[in-house]
């Protein structure tokens, strides 16, 4: 069965028809909040899901889509890639665990002329706000070498990864902003940690967890600066509203582009 609900609060000023790929639970979040805004969903395409109109994921399945958007493997990237541009359909990647072919999913999209692609490690606008804050701050104590940085996450039971891609993106900026870091070490450690590396650790527990804390930690003071979403509906709006930005538009894209246009000086 098809979703058709239309909601008359919150509701965008340009309908699209929207197609799932994959119909989990974040799937289910993204069809609500994509009824609510206005959105009809015209298909949705998981291999077990009995709303499901189509049990594999294939050109003619996305015949009516405006825009598609994926939560399911990380394995089935390049192919969601591939039939999306045959398609004609621009499609947003919320899957994650697959950066490590983020050069060949790339030269997929770029390779294609009609192919739209726009990925997030995290599509919640409070997230994408947190990495920005999180960004001014380590520049900030940079300069401060008194403090130590260490980084924590804790996911639902169900998180097929780990640690998160939003982590990893955690992991990126500080790298990039504290001189003195050099390498994250994301494992148990049986040992001393050396005073360049950064420790995250990663926790998965409970059905419904999303939380990252980033730690500056001197012998005086800790600054704690911390993200934690109450439920999967931050997630779910900040992809349909980047579905929404992403209709009609072709290329490589990511919430750097999207934040550039809805939050100019991000």
């Amino acid at each position: 069965m098809l979703l058709s609900l239309y909601i008359v609060s919150n509701k965008t000023t340009n309908p699209m028809n929207i197609a799932l790929i994959g119909y989990g639970k974040m799937g289910q979040a993204i069809a609500r909040v994509a009824a609510e805004r206005g959105h009809r969903i015209v298909a949705i395409i998981d291999p077990k899901a009995k709303e499901a109109s189509s049990h594999t994921l294939k050109e003619s399945a996305l015949k009516d889509a405006d825009v598609a958007i994926d939560f399911s493997k990380s394995e089935g990237v390049e192919a969601a890639v591939r039939t999306c541009a045959k398609a004609g359909v621009p499609l947003v990647m919320g899957t994650t665990g697959w950066y490590d072919r983020m050069k060949k999913v790339r030269s997929l999209v770029e390779g294609t002329p009609k192919s739209g692609f726009l990925w997030s490690s995290n599509f919640s606008v409070g997230v994408q706000l947190y990495l920005k804050i999180i960004e001014a701050a380590a520049r900030l104590f940079d300069g401060a070498g008194e403090y130590d940085i260490w980084g924590h996450e804790l996911h639902h039971s169900g998180k097929a990864d780990s640690p998160s891609g939003t982590a990893k993106s955690l992991e990126k900026i500080l790298l990039s902003a504290i001189r003195r870091k050099k390498s994250v070490v994301e494992n148990k450690l049986d040992r001393k940690r050396a005073d360049s590396e950064i420790h995250f650790s990663s926790v998965r527990g409970g059905p419904v967890n999303f939380a990252h804390t980033i730690g500056f930690d001197s012998a005086a003071d800790r600054v704690l600066i911390t993200h934690e979403a109450r439920n999967r509906d931050g997630y779910a709006l900040g992809a349909v509203k980047a579905a929404e930005w992403l209709a009609g538009k072709t290329g490589w894209h990511d919430m750097d582009d999207y934040l550039q246009d809805v939050f100019p000086k991000s």
